[in-house]
């Protein structure tokens, strides 16, 4: 017979987890709140406590300080993107596995533009940076398998797998700067852009031609 005792015993910890974990996601909102419409710099611990409804001392049992907040968004954005991928490969096994990525990092960072512009400018971008690096290095991963496989069969012979995949998430990357300043092409066009050049590459002309021809100069009047 199960001890009543027992199972209440057993389940405060979770309910303690779980309004922890509420709490948590109550003061990010709210910092993504107030950093993105006020700047990081402008912003105050004060202004986002009354915007979470919370106390200013929850706050701190949550968080040392604002840097400290912002580095859990940049963390949990990536994080988010990370979720995405595995998910969109988990539904569709028998995709071809770069395109798929392409398309769901650019869906998913375009749904985050406002985070986007408060992680990629000024002082924020310097706080979150080394933690944008290692989420560049996770994505990295992704392609990378691709590669390998595609250089064990020969496809991919004289390439380096490693670097490959770290010059496709530079590009990924430039793409979601882009929605730094503007928010046209969506995601999908985007994409569209970005795939046609890696599989259809330049036009010859411009990587193997003779040269760019030299402007003219404007005919002097006489």
């Amino acid at each position: 017979m199960t001890d009543p005792g027992s199972n209440q015993t057993d389940s405060q910890p979770s309910r303690v987890a779980r309004r922890r974990a509420r709490v948590r996601a109550d003061l990010l909102a709210a910092a993504r709140q107030v950093f993105t419409t006020r700047g990081y710099q402008e912003a105050t611990i004060t202004e986002i406590v009354q915007v979470a409804d919370i106390a200013m001392g929850t706050f701190y049992l949550h968080f040392r300080d604002k840097e400290e907040l912002l580095v859990a968004l940049a963390t949990d954005s990536l994080l988010v993107m990370r979720e995405q991928v595995h998910a969109a490969i988990d539904q569709h096994p028998s995709a071809p596995l770069v395109p798929l990525i392409i398309r769901t990092l650019l869906r998913t960072a375009y749904d985050q533009r406002d985070l986007l512009l408060l992680l990629f400018a000024g002082e924020s971008q310097l706080l979150a940076h080394p933690h944008l690096l290692a989420g560049q290095e996770g994505l990295a991963e992704h392609f990378l398998l691709a590669f390998q496989e595609a250089a064990e069969t020969g496809w991919l012979a004289s390439s380096d797998p490693g670097l490959l995949a770290h010059l496709l998430v530079g590009m990924v990357i430039f793409a979601m700067n882009w929605w730094v300043e503007q928010d046209e092409p969506g995601p999908d066009v985007m994409a569209d852009h970005l795939l046609f050049v890696l599989g259809q590459g330049l036009p010859a002309s411009l990587l193997f031609g003779k040269g760019h021809g030299t402007p003219q100069q404007p005919r002097a009047e006489t």
